[in-house]
């Protein structure tokens, strides 16, 4: 045998990727220590006794209140050929920002049926729990026939080091659709694979987007790929000029990012790119095709920036958020929502400003629907709005509400 074979290198393309571990986010600070393989090889090996584990979903449904309520951070379908059964792979945080820095679960989803609003509805029957740190423990779904000829579905625990190839790879989950389960397999010795989130300059050109420009399509960057999927005008910053703020979508992928940008005109009528986010506008459409909320929709309203998702009904509750400029700083002053349950409706207001949590419980069960109000302290915090989601900050505001600690 020569010595070629007796080195079993295996470098393997990437098929379908569910979480791409370094999305691309404007101002985006990465954490600049590179841990030793060791390091990262305990720190997942722990995670069952260090971390805070989400509740079992295993024999829920998608639709079950204490999954919907979760972030779905991506998800994909999994193909079987030798059964009828539909499958799928999803990922659920408690909010997006866990994603990649948190506690997080990999679930696997097998077709019931489609409800009364025509969302499909899986039941799960399996969970990982996981918990991502990038770049030092970073979660794909791989592609890859390391057990056999046959290509078959994996998740894959690296290192992402931003490079061509991942060479650090800690743990492999096979995705057996036939027991229903993730089965952990030993790792192939000097198994290398391709990072799906390499490119070449050190940042993503999709994301990489002109300074100025003379209207707003001149900062999509690509037509052939991007659009404005909304856009609306006014004066944000107080100079009585009219700003844009728009939202881009990729016309190609419907589960990929939306950036906002915010377009501060310029005396000569041109526009200078100011703010974006890469995190406020959620992933549009579930791994099923369907929308995750009813109605999205952004508007300018007295100098602020009004960002407004209305949910489904039975599925998907609302949320409004209002931005403002306080000097150089686009920052969050206000965030509403609205949830209906079994026998009540829940309304949450919080004023970031004043630091102030009002709750109004709607009891729906009596004829004059009375409603009760509790107000609740909030520790004061500053939410930029390139570096926020509105369900990040609303994490706190129901971890204060549900200790019941009314002021």
């Amino acid at each position: 045998m020569t010595a070629m074979k007796k080195v079993f290198i295996l470098i393997l393309a990437v098929g379908t990727l569910l979480q791409s571990c370094n999305y691309k986010v404007q101002d985006h600070v990465k954490e600049k220590v590179v841990p030793a393989m060791e390091e990262a090889i305990m720190q997942v090996g722990t995670i069952k006794k260090t971390g805070v584990p989400i509740r079992s979903f295993i024999g829920r449904t998608t639709n079950d209140t204490v999954v919907s309520k979760m972030h779905e951070c991506l998800g994909v379908m999994l193909s079987k050929k030798v059964s009828k059964d539909k499958y799928a792979l999803a990922q659920y945080s408690a909010v997006i920002d866990h994603c990649q820095h948190g506690q997080c679960k990999f679930v696997i989803e097998r077709f019931l049926r489609h409800d009364v609003n025509g969302q499909s509805v899986f039941l799960i029957v399996d969970e990982l729990d996981v918990r991502a740190n990038y770049p030092a423990i970073c979660y794909g779904k791989f592609q890859l026939a390391i057990e056999g000829d046959r290509e078959e579905s994996y998740i894959v625990a690296f290192y992402n080091s931003d490079s061509e190839l991942i060479t650090q790879i800690n743990r492999i989950w096979r995705i057996d659709l036939e027991k229903e389960k993730f089965v952990e397999i030993s790792k192939p010795r000097n198994l290398i694979l391709t990072n799906p989130d390499y490119v070449e300059s050190e940042e993503d050109p999709a994301f990489t987007f002109p300074s100025t420009g003379k209207k707003a399509l001149d900062f999509i960057v690509d037509p052939t790929v991007f659009e404005i999927q909304y856009e609306t005008t006014g004066d944000l910053n107080g100079d009585s000029l009219s700003d844009i703020v728009m939202v881009r979508r990729d016309k190609t992928d419907k589960m990929a990012i939306r950036s906002i940008l915010v377009l501060l005109q310029n005396k000569d009528k041109s526009y200078r790119l100011h703010k974006i986010s890469n995190l406020l506008m959620p992933v549009e459409f579930n791994k099923d095709g369907s929308k995750i909320y009813g109605t999205e929709d952004i508007n300018i309203v007295n100098g602020e920036f009004h960002l407004n998702f209305y949910g489904l009904a039975g599925v998907q509750g609302n949320i409004w958020g209002h931005f403002k400029y306080f000097g150089d700083d686009l920052m969050l002053t206000y965030v509403e929502t609205y949830n209906v349950g079994a026998g009540s409706w829940q309304s949450l207001y919080y004023d970031v400003v004043k630091g102030e949590l009002t709750e109004e419980i709607t009891d729906t069960t009596k004829e004059d629907m009375p409603a009760k109000t509790k107000t609740f302290k909030m520790k004061k915090k500053k939410y930029l709005f390139e570096n926020s989601s509105l369900d990040g900050v609303m994490e706190a505001a129901y971890k204060i509400v549900n200790s019941e600690e009314a002021v």
